[in-house]
């Protein structure tokens, strides 16, 4: 039925809706939801909390679920690297964290091997950060990273699965740490699974910045920041407000803490909604119960594609593997069709149903399917419709 009325407003806008083959892709508003987390969601937007408390009480339970030190629930994984690099400029100092992007002191760079390079750096410099880049795109030796550990290194960013001779986790765990510089991950498209999450904090990482949208198929719009405790507890101080007078706060009725006393900080345009907190911990529940759910879901629907396009002579249909949101997916080759995939792409685009897919590898000719976006019975229908297009 919620899908029924969905469609319906859809329809009521003249917006199409997408068989969505892409994954949990931005542009295309992210994973739909189970019924389990949009029903959380309706409830807890029904009523009114305190906003620190809900922090303190869901970070609590979803650090445990992790098995992480302590968590925090962002506006997605980009703002949690922004609030990540703000604690790492500011602090928990009122005087700093009230002058960002200025930055008070001299801890104000962000120490990134080139190869790690990402658009989503954006979400460090927009809250002061310098970022310095050290090595080349396929090398990083250990004595470029110790020389920039001086008194301006605010924090060491590192992202997984980059490929070339780079300094792994560890080793920059072990080297920031003695010049007593902390290291953020950027973990968005990475965990799931746990396991990764768990060699990422047992190698050192004092910051790591998750998706809740993606394989745990939380809602799109939130992330997670978890890690030391002693940083992330001063996440709230830039990213929440009390906005009343000092004379009426009370303590936390959750953690018996004193409230939060920050003003307007430079998070707050990053503000995080009861409905987003409450609909993670529920996918990540639904998740942590069962696993192996992430591996299954869509599988049939691949296996439709796979099938109704098996003996089409126009196109290759190869099983690969998304390494970092740990999927199978399908990569299909039109080379033989004679169509550039670009125009495969737009006349997906435009016909009926609506499908979009992976276009990463297009220039090679090659279309991807991720299936965590998948409905069941789109694998039927996306082999049929992708069969008349292949004809022109």
């Amino acid at each position: 039925m919620k899908g029924i009325e969905a469609m319906d407003i859809y329809a009521e806008l003249g917006v199409r809706t997408i068989i969505n083959a892409v994954g949990p892709a931005t542009r295309l508003g992210g994973l739909p939801l189970s019924d389990e987390v949009v029903e959380a969601m309706r409830a807890a937007g029904a009523r009114n909390v305190r906003m620190d408390e809900l922090q303190e009480a869901a970070g609590a339970e979803i650090a445990g679920l992790l098995g992480a030190p302590a968590a925090y629930v962002t506006s997605g994984a980009a703002a949690a690297l922004s609030l990540a690099t703000a604690v790492c400029l500011a602090g928990d100092r009122p005087a700093a964290i009230d002058v960002l992007p200025e930055v008070a002191g001299p801890r104000r760079r962000a120490i990134i091997q080139r190869a790690h390079r990402d658009p989503y750096d954006h979400a460090l410099t927009a809250v002061g950060a310098e970022l310095v880049e050290i090595g080349y795109p396929g090398s990083t030796r250990p004595d470029e990273l110790v020389r920039e550990l001086d008194g301006r290194a605010a924090l060491v960013l590192w992202r997984p699965g980059r490929g070339g001779d780079h300094l792994g986790i560890a080793e920059v765990c072990e080297l920031a740490h003695a010049a007593g510089v902390p290291v953020l991950v950027d973990a968005a498209m990475d965990v799931p699974p746990l396991q990764r999450l768990r060699e990422i904090l047992d190698a050192g990482a004092d910051l790591v910045a998750i998706s809740a949208g993606k394989g745990f198929r939380g809602p799109h719009t939130a992330g997670i920041l978890c890690g030391r405790a002693d940083l992330v507890g001063a996440v709230a101080l830039h990213h929440q407000d009390m906005d009343i007078r000092p004379r009426t706060w009370q303590r936390s009725e959750v953690t018996g803490a004193d409230p939060v006393r920050g003003r307007h900080g430079i998070g707050r345009g990053m503000k995080v909604g009861r409905e987003q907190i409450v609909g993670l911990l529920v996918a990540l529940r639904a998740f942590v119960r069962d696993p192996g759910a992430h591996h299954r879901h869509g599988a049939q629907e691949l296996a439709d594609i796979r099938t109704g396009l098996h003996d089409d002579p126009r196109c290759t249909v190869r099983d690969g593997y998304e390494h970092h949101l740990d999927v199978p997916v399908l990569e299909i080759d039109v080379t033989a069709s004679g169509r550039s995939a670009d125009d495969v792409i737009r006349d997906l685009d435009r016909g009926t149903p609506r499908i979009h897919l992976g276009e990463d590898r297009a220039w090679q000719g090659v279309l991807t399917v991720n299936p965590q976006g998948l409905q069941p019975g789109d694998g039927a229908a996306f082999a049929k419709r992708f069969t008349e297009v292949l004809g022109g």
